[in-house]
């Protein structure tokens, strides 16, 4: 029996990372699902779908790249780019699915440049995609230093569609579970890519490039071709992805998606891909995603952790899976040495036992370094925390000043900390309409009606301010990134939620309040 168990695990090695990556998500969300009762609402893991939309998008394209033995860096820049480039042309009058088309082609086109860099110039991926990712997040401050909220009609609509769950719903009541329309977009893409993949010429030319570039070429494969139409699927990816975050937090901004693309890398590599090129699996991919999304929600069940565990979570898997890979790919080479050079199964037991070892040892130091963050990590990180010291020194947030407001009649106050500025405003909008503002220098004010604040309150209620889905997330500041304090007050309810722009850790539809206020409120001039 074990002889037949073994013999089918070495003719099917090539889908231990995959059935690992699947059999790892499973494992992790059964976990929190025991850990955590929360969990075990369906709507838990929907919300992971999505709000995993653009990552799942984007690794796609990378899942594409990497088969083919190459590297794309430029995806966050990319992203960045489609957000900022999207709502600028949406604030100058232009059509939403125009500007839709324009993104897809304006990434298309990025990629399809980088592609014939590496193809016809021999340039190395690693160098023509991180001039791409430069250039691209240069152009989005070239468009706007600062964020361009999207107030958008078409993009509203596709940002709060909601496709009701059959059995979990009720399509009648228009409640339950659901999911927003760009998880159908992705997964989509995700057949789309699996078909391409596996069973199209194109599919097998990607392989055989990955696997043996030289070999493909003798075999009268269009090489250069292939790598183009990679780069060129990669950068459409990137753009789709790019828009869904726009319509994800309503607005654009340079800073968005930094570091992106170490996501996407390690959900793809996660995913079962091998970097070395020529082996995975665009499912796996999926699961990856997955893998990144579940430990970000168990951190925020946890509430102790900051969500910067879930960086150091990743590593340690993505280190973890390209050992694996490592191990799997020696043990075939030296199995082939073995046959060819007649060497001796001693030799061979030798080679097993280094590679163990090596494994072992890594295994251990990985160990003791994730003991050494452990025990050296401060606690989870709050308002005190400090951005990058050399760019902002993130000032405690004012938050007597904040309740001071709210005791004095206000339904909403509003802080933004941080930035490039370095800025600490405090808002506080009233019933009647009046609006003040305070910048710790000097103060502002502004006149709407009380039928503007009954609106605005209305559409906070509608993204769900006084339910479970809005919850507090906090991360250190990227140094230009913002923090925020948000609380809002009606109907007897009161509920303050804090976050950090920059990232994708806070609900989506926390950034669809904060750009309702920020319409309203008016502006400081911030002086250079």
């Amino acid at each position: 029996m074990m002889q037949r168990v073994g013999a089918f695990v070495s003719r099917n090695q090539k889908f231990i990372p995959l059935t690992a990556t699947a059999v790892l998500a499973l494992a992790a969300y059964g976990f929190g699902a025991v850990l955590y009762p929360g969990m075990r609402d369906p709507q838990v893991f929907l919300n992971i779908l999505r709000n995993n939309t653009f990552l799942l998008i984007s690794a796609v394209g990378m899942t594409f790249v990497i088969i083919s033995g190459g590297i794309d860096l430029s995806v966050s820049g990319v992203v960045a780019l489609t957000t900022v480039a999207s709502a600028a042309l949406l604030r100058a009058g232009w059509n939403s699915w125009l500007v839709i088309l324009v993104m897809l082609v304006m990434g298309m086109a990025l990629g399809a440049v980088m592609g014939g860099f590496i193809a016809y110039l021999k340039v190395q991926p690693f160098i023509a995609t991180l001039a791409g990712m430069w250039f691209a997040r240069g152009m989005s401050f070239f468009i706007s230093d600062d964020a361009i909220a999207i107030h958008d009609r078409t993009f509203h609509i596709l940002g709060q569609t909601r496709i009701l769950i059959p059995g979990l719903s009720d399509p009648v009541a228009q409640q339950g579970d659901f999911v927003s329309i760009f998880v159908i977009v992705s997964f989509i893409i995700l057949a789309a890519a699996m078909y391409t993949a596996h069973l199209t010429r194109f599919g097998r030319a990607m392989y055989a490039v990955g696997g043996n570039e030289q070999s493909a070429r003798l075999m009268g494969l269009p090489v250069d071709t292939t790598k183009v139409l990679v780069y060129t699927i990669s950068g459409f990816c990137s753009g789709l992805a790019g828009v869904s975050w726009a319509i994800f937090v309503a607005s654009g901004h340079g800073l968005y998606a930094t570091g992106f693309e170490l996501n996407v890398i390690a959900s793809v590599v996660m995913g079962g891909t091998m970097l070395t090129g020529g082996v995975g699996y665009v499912f796996g991919t999926l699961f990856g995603v997955l893998i990144l999304g579940i430990t970000q929600t168990l951190i925020q069940f946890n509430g102790a952790l900051s969500s910067w565990w879930t960086r150091i979570v990743i590593g340690l898997l993505t280190f973890m899976f390209i050992g694996v890979q490592s191990i799997l790919a020696a043990r075939k080479v030296g199995r082939r040495r073995a046959l060819e050079a007649g060497a001796s199964r001693w030799a061979a037991a030798r080679r097993r036992r280094r590679a163990l070892t090596f494994g072992a040892g890594a295994v251990v130091v990985i160990a003791v370094m994730a003991a050494v963050v452990i025990n050296s990590a401060p606690a989870a990180g709050g308002p005190a925390a400090t951005a990058d010291a050399e760019q902002c020194q993130l000032k405690p947030f004012r938050q007597e000043q904040a309740v001071s407001f709210m005791e004095q009649g206000a339904v909403i106050t509003y802080e933004r900390n941080g930035g490039p500025s370095c800025i600490d405003e405090v808002y506080a909008i009233f019933p009647d309409g009046r609006i003040v503002g305070d910048d710790g220098v000097s103060q502002i004010e502004k006149q709407a009606t009380p039928a503007e604040v009954g609106e605005l309150l209305t559409g906070i209620r509608d993204y769900g301010w006084f339910t479970d889905e809005m919850y507090n997330t906090w991360h250190t500041p990227c140094g230009q990134c913002y923090g925020y304090y948000l609380t809002v007050a009606d109907d007897g309810q009161e509920k303050t939620v804090k976050g950090v722009d920059g990232g994708t850790d806070a609900p989506a539809d926390y950034w669809q309040v904060v750009s309702l206020v920020k319409g309203i409120v008016p502006k400081f001039v911030v002086t250079p």
